[in-house]
């Protein structure tokens, strides 16, 4: 697939705009040398612009110090836990295939890790939709009890402390101070570089808009297809086939899936809205090889269990999303729709949407 770029343009442009000399993983950058300059980010021309904020423009400087800060455990209280930790990449940015992650002095987590990618075309982040940008996210796991459990003050006294981490500050925010907001705004602007798009569907899109099935295979189609339809698999209400694979309406962000009849308050917790509860974020179809188990807990280890779920597993409550609800009987119970063969077709197609790309691009790994 052709990429595309486009030099994003949002804030202000400080400094001088001249190259920085690459550093060694564990040395400091030079002080005094030119930055910050703008980051360039590689996605297609045809995506909208995203969630940035003006106070927090991309730079290749701001990214490459989040990238140190996701990747250090400096930032948990024993100092044996990063961000990567529960969001490896090799996984998707998801934690290893466990349902549950665990803090960094042992605490069992609540909720599946969800993948991080593309973040910056979604909102409402996490799980119940607590926070409603990527700065308001990065600093929160360092601070939960059963995560990192570091409060952002003793955060910023070490990297205050940290014999490189001053000069990377001074780099990528030459006029403020190392501050809770700079540690999370570095984190948020190495989040928000994660980007995938290079899957065979993106292939198969760019090729024929109107039509691209007809690159793929009879198993792929006939999945794409079930994908569609109302009377098979029934995806596209809550999973758009748009490029990014991102939710347009914010109401069709958030949905109760039937996982149980008495559901977990969800979004509620955010809302106070009875009518969210059990309502919980529609995540990416993107690289599902990558990001097992499924569900907010991780209660399923296959996409089998997943399709099984929806065509016969999902139980009632007065939530429940509609476009499920249409498919079950006067008593409400689901109405089974898929075959044995319709399940493995859906299974080819939503193999279509993995980007190795993802798991293998070094601007992702670890620096250390």
């Amino acid at each position: 697939m052709r990429n595309s770029k486009y030099l994003l343009t949002l804030g202000l442009i400080f400094g001088l705009i001249a190259g920085l000399e690459s550093c060694k993983p564990d040395e400091p950058p030079t002080v005094g040398t030119p930055g910050p300059t703008t980051y360039v980010l590689d996605v297609p021309s045809n995506w909208p612009l995203g969630n940035f904020i003006a106070e927090n423009p991309l730079t290749n400087e701001g990214v490459e110090l989040g990238r140190y800060l996701f990747y250090d455990p400096l930032l948990s209280k024993n100092s044996s836990q990063s961000c990567a930790s529960c969001h490896n990449q090799g996984f998707g940015f998801t934690d290893h295939g466990l349902e549950v992650s665990l803090g960094s002095e042992g605490a069992v987590g609540t909720k599946n890790a969800m993948a991080l990618f593309n973040l910056n075309w979604s909102s409402g982040y996490f799980w119940d939709g607590r926070q409603s940008t990527l700065e308001s996210l990065a600093g929160e796991p360092i601070t939960a009890v059963h995560e990192m459990n570091l409060s952002l003050t003793e955060a910023v006294a070490r990297l205050k402390a940290h014999p490189s981490y001053p000069a990377r500050f001074k780099q990528a925010f030459p006029d403020k101070e190392i501050t809770e907001t700079t540690l999370r705004f570095a984190i948020a602007q190495f989040i928000r570089s994660i980007t995938s798009y290079q899957s065979k569907w993106d292939e198969y899109v760019q090729k024929t808009p109107q039509n691209p099935a007809a690159h793929m295979t009879a198993s792929e189609a006939r999945g794409f297809n079930l994908f569609l339809s109302e009377t098979g698999a029934d995806c596209r209400h809550c999973h758009t086939l748009n490029s990014p694979f991102i939710i347009d309406l914010r109401e069709n962000e958030f949905a109760n899936n039937g996982l149980e009849a008495s559901p977990d308050s969800g979004y509620a917790r955010v809302t106070g809205k009875a009518s969210d509860i059990g309502k919980f974020k529609t995540p990416s179809l993107r690289n599902l090889a990558y990001t097992a188990p499924y569900m907010h807990d991780g209660r399923f280890a296959t996409l089998e269990e997943v399709l099984d779920h929806y065509d016969h597993g999902f139980q009632f409550s007065s939530t429940l999303n509609v476009n499920l609800v249409k498919h079950m009987d006067a008593n409400q119970q689901p109405i089974p729709r898929l075959s044995a063969q319709d399940k493995q077709d859906v299974i080819a197609f939503l193999k279509l949407l993995n980007d190795s790309t993802l798991v293998t691009n070094p601007k992702w790994k670890s620096p250390f």
